[in-house]
């Protein structure tokens, strides 16, 4: 097979075929964790806001009664409490009965990344969570209570006097639905990074960033960086100069929350004369990325054109095509399109 196909299957299992294994474990733990409760909220909203216009007749002005507002505001912080009580432990217990799982995927996606890469068969001995990640998962009780009692001091007569007060704090609770989610995301990619530092460690070999295709524009700066296995990788990298030298140095993703970054192994002796390594074709791709204006919607689009604008400064080493379009996005302000095509990486 040519180099630069394997360097296109590597990157197809690593962010395809891998990525889709953790994102089904992240998902596994956070339906254990959250359960219905999003639709629990829902009903709270819904049940609450008939209690308003029942008491008030509509959600436009301010609650003209207080032992009605009261009534309404007391029902609402006791549905909050009961909602919430159970979420932290039952977050922590899906998080502690799935680190192991997460920690043997990533010694699992190891191996068949090395067996791809070479061909060898390298024997990894089964790690174990260190205890860094059982405190992660406990952590994740305290971002419950911290949501919960946001909502409970906004949920009170002096603060809440009229509907879209009394929203925002049902809101502010129900933001430890997503806060739970995001947790498990961070801590079960640090525990699949564990599991792969700890096969990089076993070969004897560098680790190897590899970047999601939409990946941010921080984590697209850190695509194809190689490091010893025992030292970090420098924080505060960014293709957007507004958000470069933010951050510490860190031994392994993930960067930030929903990260799903990865290390995989490296050599230089892996590298065949002629062909263009695979920390290279990382770094080439992540270019092309930031060129075309990958991304989640979730980030900011100035973010994107200030990254492109930055890449084409430096000189994007791309196709022309690529860079014109690049150029024509830098000056309009804005990616046509930001969504990662499917097909060859």
């Amino acid at each position: 097979m040519a180099r630069r196909s394997l360097n296109q299957r590597l990157a197809q299992l690593i962010q395809g075929e891998q990525t889709d294994a953790v994102i089904r474990l992240e998902d596994r733990a956070t339906q254990r964790a959250i359960g219905n409760l999003d639709n629990d909220f829902t009903t709270l909203v819904r049940r609450t806001l008939a209690a308003w216009t029942t008491a008030f007749g509509s959600v436009g002005g301010e609650a003209t009664h207080d032992p009605a507002l009261r009534r309404i505001l007391a029902a609402v912080r006791a549905a909050v409490r009961r909602l919430l009580a159970p979420l932290g432990p039952r977050a922590q217990q899906a998080l502690d009965d799935t680190l192991t799982d997460a920690v043997m995927l990533g010694a699992s996606q190891h191996a068949a990344f090395v067996r791809d890469a070479t061909g060898l068969r390298p024997a990894t001995p089964p790690p174990r969570p260190r205890r860094p990640l059982r405190d992660a998962a406990a952590r994740v009780r305290d971002l419950v209570t911290d949501r919960r009692d946001r909502a409970l001091a906004m949920l009170r007569p002096t603060v809440a006097r009229r509907w879209n007060q009394v929203l925002t704090g049902i809101g502010t609770a129900r933001g430890a639905l997503s806060a739970v989610r995001s947790h498990i995301t961070w801590v079960v990619g640090q525990a699949v990074n564990e599991g792969l530092t700890a096969g990089i460690r076993a070969i004897g070999a560098q680790k190897l960033w590899v970047a999601e295709r939409d990946a941010c524009v921080n984590c697209a700066a850190y695509a194809g960086l190689v490091a010893d296995v025992g030292d970090d990788f420098p924080g505060g990298l960014s293709w957007d100069p507004q958000q470069r030298g933010r951050g510490e140095p860190l031994p392994t993703p993930p960067l930030h929350p929903n990260c799903r970054c990865r290390v995989v192994a490296w050599k230089d002796e892996w590298v065949e004369p002629g062909v263009l390594p695979f920390p290279e074709a990382l770094r080439r791709e992540a270019r092309r990325s930031i060129a075309r204006g990958f991304s989640l919607q979730t980030e900011s689009n100035a973010a994107r054109i200030r990254a492109a604008r930055e890449l084409l400064r430096r000189g994007a080493n791309l196709p022309r095509s690529v860079e014109a379009y690049a150029a024509t996005a830098v000056a309009a302000g804005r990616f046509t399109t930001r969504s990662v095509p499917t097909g060859r990486p």
